[in-house]
């Protein structure tokens, strides 16, 4: 049984080798930990899964910004280590750090991700709502979810933490 729970100072080393491990290369764990460092994170909603006390998974919001001023969340990234993928350690991250972050005041999740995948959480196609990724991205990959705190005036070009080394 998978178990989710925040993360720990000391799950750093875990969290970073889920990352390394799901995506093959050092990319996604540097941006947690440059996120984590610029204080860019949102703690109450880092999160990681474990089994046997191991930690398997791990999913990561941070703050970003629309370009009329409200700040919105980021999910990304999130990992599973390749030998518990598609055991449900991914979707059970997901729906715990997205029901956290309905408890927050911000009005939107963004999310740039599979088109087949993120839907069945709720994300729908950003643009439709005027939320505009900062780079060229096909349109059903780009994707936010409606939080309650979320208003019709949420709307702009997304500027994510300066770790994400994106400039709009």
């Amino acid at each position: 049984m998978t178990a989710i729970r925040l993360e720990r100072p000391e799950d750093r080393a875990a969290i970073r080798r889920v990352h390394e491990a799901a995506f093959g290369q050092p990319d996604e764990a540097d941006l947690v930990d440059a996120l984590r460092a610029a204080g860019d994170l949102v703690p109450e909603l880092c999160l990681i899964a474990e089994r046997g006390g191991a930690v398997i998974g791990h999913i990561a919001f941070s703050r970003g910004r629309l370009e009329g001023g409200a700040e919105v969340l980021a999910l990304a990234p999130v990992g599973v280590l390749p030998e518990h993928q598609g055991e449900g350690a991914g979707s059970a991250l997901n729906r715990a750090g997205l029901e956290r972050a309905a408890q927050t005041g911000f009005p939107l999740v963004v999310v740039l991700g599979h088109a087949g995948y993120y839907p069945r959480f709720g994300f729908e196609p950003a643009a439709a709502l005027g939320v505009i990724a900062p780079f060229d991205v096909p349109d059903e990959n780009w994707m936010a979810l409606r939080l309650p705190a979320y208003r019709a005036n949420a709307r702009g070009t997304v500027r994510y933490a300066d770790a994400f080394g994106v400039v709009t």
